[in-house]
């Protein structure tokens, strides 16, 4: 068991344990969030992926709120990164 769940992750490398990686595995997206999130890693604009899986913006927001949150970032780029780097899109 890492340390890190019962300490802060800097405590946890203070007494020589490393942070457990985060995971697919660990990460769930529903299949809608992926697709957002592979449509914006093309270049798409909320207002197109909109269109593109006609719906609407705010939809589209939404799924990208929950990405966020779930992959805990802030920004669309950082949670584009994460999902190329855990290989849940692929750059086309």
């Amino acid at each position: 068991m890492y340390a890190s769940s019962t300490l802060g992750t800097a405590q946890a490398r203070a007494h020589g344990e490393r942070a457990p990686l985060i995971t697919q595995d660990l990460i769930r997206l529903t299949l809608r969030e992926k697709v957002v999130l592979q449509w914006s890693a093309e270049g798409k604009t909320s207002w197109e992926i909109a269109h593109i899986l006609q719906c609407s913006e705010s939809a589209v927001n939404f799924h990208f709120c929950n990405i966020r949150r779930k992959f805990g970032v802030t920004s669309r780029s950082a949670a584009m990164l994460k999902a190329l780097a855990l290989g849940l899109i692929k750059l086309r």
